[in-house]
């Protein structure tokens, strides 16, 4: 048989024991305490079983004590573990952060590098840039089977179908200003299959849809503005009225219409107005404005 402890014994081993636990309380930081200040509650409370073997009314308050000390120690745990959560959740975020921000300098570096060669593959000929807008394009054909009806007419629907043929390209295209060196040109089905181009390939996309609408007079503009920056538009007429279309500011469809004189007037791009037009062009006809 194993030795029965006296009560004497157990009683000077739990003092030994809350001694040491209440040394400890007075070094520990916040997060350890309530978890100290638990285990000081059951041996006191154990020691209190002890001298008193009937139950006394010290025993209550001990075992409210643990209790409450119990249920900070928990309520804390609880908080450390979300923060804890949190913590390594920011730190993933900032590390994936970081790693596109790298990608983005090597992507940037080796672009610049090879911009010479590029531009020289990017390059086009009169021709081809009025081949941009190609009213046969297969993705483009697809859009404009969901927009139109079979009794379509461009005299009746031409603006309505417009509308929607619009506010499909401000909805699921997102308007990207490049700040690099680089010609190049995004075709329909790049376009759609990233949702996202600069101003050129998103002006180019509208007036092709424009273009198939059987809208002859839509034109893809190069403008200068006030600010010696280069933005790109598209414009058109259609029964005495004038419309200028910019996707890339999700402005509603009707916003610069009316008057061309008064349009050109209202129209600004980043506060800065038009200047004055550089070239314009759509399948049929590429115009470059004098100085």
């Amino acid at each position: 048989m194993f030795p029965v402890k006296s009560k004497a014994i157990e009683e000077q081993e739990l003092w030994k024991k809350i001694e040491e636990l209440e040394s400890s309380l007075k070094k520990a930081d916040d997060l350890s305490k309530p978890e100290l200040e638990v285990k000081l509650a059951k041996l006191k409370l154990k020691l209190n079983e002890i001298q008193f073997p009937k139950p006394k009314k010290s025993t209550a308050v001990f075992e409210l004590e643990l209790a409450k000390k119990q249920s900070q120690y928990n309520d804390l745990y609880e908080k450390y573990s979300k923060l804890r959560q949190a913590l390594g959740s920011v730190s993933e975020i900032d590390y994936k952060q970081k790693e596109k921000e790298l990608k983005f300098k090597l992507y940037s570096f080796l672009l610049e590098k090879y911009t010479e060669i590029i531009n020289e593959k990017e390059e086009k000929t009169i021709g081809e840039i009025k081949g941009l807008i190609d009213p046969d394009d297969l993705s483009i054909q697809a859009i404009l089977a969901e927009l139109i009806s079979s009794d379509y007419s461009f005299e009746k629907n031409y603006l309505t179908i417009a509308k929607e043929a619009f506010d499909f390209v401000v909805k699921e295209i997102s308007f990207v200003e490049s700040n690099l060196k680089i010609n190049y040109w995004m075709a329909p089905s790049e376009i759609l299959r990233h949702k996202i181009a600069d101003d050129e390939d998103i002006a180019v996309f509208l007036c092709t849809l424009l273009y198939a609408l059987g809208d002859e007079k839509a034109f893809v503009v190069v403008a200068e503005l006030e600010n010696l920056s280069t933005h790109t538009f598209v414009i058109t007429e259609y029964k005495n009225n004038f419309y200028l279309f910019d996707p890339s500011q999700k402005t509603p469809f009707e916003e610069f219409s009316g008057k061309k004189e008064k349009v050109i007037e209202k129209y600004s791009f980043k506060n800065s107005k038009i200047k004055r037009f550089l070239y314009r062009f759509n399948s049929e006809e590429y115009e470059q404005f004098a100085e």
